[in-house]
């Protein structure tokens, strides 16, 4: 069994929206939250002050109780934890919405997507989150790749998806290639690996949340920096982020998991339609380094 600990960055006025989550296994979840808690405790004695939470914004821009930090020291900072990270070799999946492609869209076919005239990017990010979990898993045999997903609790009242995890949309099933008319006397259930509805959390309490939170957070300004949304803030930022994302990148669901490049079903379409083009090949473009992005 596994756990999928999810965050998102991106529901103010920024350009894209970014929901990532960090999937382990049951059996592995201990140690990293063990060593998480260790790394909390190493920065509040640094800080001298308690850090219960890892707010990647907060951290990244020196805000806060970070204030005291230097640039160069919230850097070696985010290397140690990023080395620590990789060390840890758990999978990391993502989706991302362009808001201004989001907004464009015709949703009178998925009006539960629509809040108060607006798209609910959150709402759509989290059923997309779940279908390249139900898309990747459902290849593990038994149990294996049953998922529980976790997301932080503040989203929760506003962005219930119970009811999509219990039953969902009949334009989802050609995404993982359900098949609703199926005769067969055992047929799976739809989103079948998702265990549940999935369950909120309080990130003072789960540390999981943080590293989710961090994933979501520099793959949304690695996006913004590359179109252009968000200006570099100090010289070399873009290559800083790009080296720290590359970094992530090797543990990252494949790309066509989220956005399939070649024989599409319309599901897959759509989300690729409202997806950031920018970044809709990350993991193949920034394992080559021949692409390694510089933008101004």
């Amino acid at each position: 069994m596994k756990f999928c600990y999810a965050d998102e960055s991106g529901l103010g006025e920024e350009h894209i929206f970014v929901m990532a989550g960090i999937v382990t296994d049951a059996a592995r979840m201990h140690m990293t939250k063990k060593e998480w808690n260790s790394i909390l405790d190493a920065l509040s004695g640094m800080l001298k002050k308690p850090v219960k939470e890892f707010h990647t914004r907060h951290f990244y821009r020196g805000h806060g109780i970070w204030h005291d930090l230097t640039g160069d020291q919230r850097k070696r900072l985010m290397d140690i934890i990023l080395k620590w990270i990789k060390e840890r070799r758990h999978l990391i999946v993502f989706t991302a919405i362009d808001k201004k492609k989001a907004n464009r869209h015709d949703f009178t076919d998925k009006p539960e997507y629509i809040k108060g005239g607006k798209v609910n990017y959150w709402r759509l990010a989290a059923l997309h989150l779940m279908l390249c979990i139900q898309k990747e898993f459902q290849k593990y045999p038994a149990t294996k790749g049953h998922t529980v997903i976790v997301f932080d609790h503040e989203s929760a009242e506003e962005n219930y998806t119970g009811e999509t995890a219990l039953d969902a949309p009949c334009w989802t099933d050609t995404y993982y290639g359900y098949n609703r008319k199926s005769r067969k006397q055992n047929k799976p259930e739809p989103l079948s690996h998702i265990i549940d509805v999935p369950y909120f959390a309080d990130s003072k309490h789960v540390g999981m949340l943080h590293i989710a939170d961090l994933f979501a957070y520099l793959i949304r300004h690695y996006a913004e920096l590359k179109v252009g949304s968000e200006k570099p803030q100090y010289a070399g930022e873009t290559e800083v982020v790009s080296s720290w994302v590359k970094e992530i990148s090797q543990f990252m669901l494949p790309d066509s998991n989220r956005w399939p490049a070649r024989s599409a079903c319309e599901c897959a379409k759509f989300f690729k339609t409202v997806a950031p083009e920018v970044i809709l090949r990350i993991k193949d473009e920034l394992q080559d380094n021949s692409k390694i992005l510089v933008t101004g």
